[in-house]
């Protein structure tokens, strides 16, 4: 089974999950433990791009692992940000943050770094539904063509499938690689290497996707919210933030306002379906200070 996690700081616990790989935007760290496959993903910098990479580690994952090794303002705005997704967190107890988490994180355990491997995997996650396959990566090899690299967060891809791009261009699963072996299908939670056919690498962004059902990126979309407390701001119509949406990311303006309930208009067109999650991010502290979910796509 593949497991992916959010490790939003601290690269020792990272690199004690897995060992070192990609690192572009985010950075990946894998480990295979028998039948299973743990991939763990932490923000790359504390930069400018921090808070963009960090929602995106947190969206994509099934569970987040928090060290607390440092207790400081960015460790509270990481607390906050795992509260608004309501995912499985492991809170590792290097230092008592009991006072921190309570009745912020809903489904969490605490537990040393000795027992996280046994604590990750045994969290069964399975999503069903139509394949789809959120991209961070594209580029050319000589004798291949285009290979796209990403996650698979729903569904299972095999060799051979025909699937649609964000383009609307049909493309064609040559061969698929995970953890650097050919395998002839991967499922959910698995980091995969895929030669396709049928569309150039410079027509892959980071945050395109690849689906069993064709679809159009989206120009807006309806919404539900939820707020952290710790924010003291509401989202009011007129208002722009940073939304993002898995690998995908774009400057929204919130058109309407009713209660929980959004109209948002993007910058430019995205990769995001109903039913989708997304965060916000805004200049002040805590940064991330609200999520959602896509109710309608326009």
């Amino acid at each position: 089974m593949n497991y992916l996690v959010s490790v939003p700081v601290n690269e020792n616990v990272a690199s004690f999950i897995g060992k070192k790989g990609s690192d572009e935007g985010i950075t990946f760290f894998n480990r295979k433990m028998d039948a299973d496959v743990i991939v763990a993903i932490m923000p790359y910098t504390r930069e400018e791009r921090l808070y963009q990479s960090l929602a995106e580690t947190m969206l994509i994952s099934g569970q987040i692992v928090i060290s607390t090794e440092t207790v400081d303002k960015f460790l509270g705005e990481i607390i906050v940000a795992a509260s608004l997704l309501e995912k499985r967190s492991i809170v590792l107890n290097e230092n008592d943050v009991s006072r921190m988490v309570n009745g912020l994180l809903k489904d969490y355990e605490v537990c040393g770094r000795e027992e996280l491997l046994e604590k990750i995997v045994a969290h069964k996650e399975q999503h069903d539904g139509d394949l789809r396959i959120d991209v961070d990566k594209a580029f050319p090899v000589k004798g291949i063509g285009t290979v796209v690299l990403g996650v698979v967060t729903r569904g299972k891809v095999k060799v051979h499938d025909n699937l649609y791009h964000s383009s609307g261009k049909q493309v064609m699963i040559k061969s698929i690689q995970s953890q650097d072996v050919d395998v002839q299908e991967a499922g959910y939670g698995t980091r995969v290497g895929l030669a396709v056919k049928g569309i150039e690498y410079e027509e892959i962004d980071k945050g395109d996707l690849l689906t069993s059902k064709q679809f159009q990126k989206a120009k807006g979309m309806t919404a539900t919210l939820k707020t952290s407390s710790f924010a003291n701001e509401k989202v009011e119509a007129g208002k722009r933030y940073m939304l993002v949406s898995n690998f995908s990311h774009v400057i929204a303006k919130v058109d309407e306002v009713d209660g929980q309930n959004a109209k948002i208009s993007f910058e430019k067109p995205i990769a995001i379906l109903q039913g989708d999650s997304f965060m916000l991010i805004r200049d002040q502290s805590p940064r991330i200070f609200a999520s959602g979910k896509a109710s309608t796509i326009s």
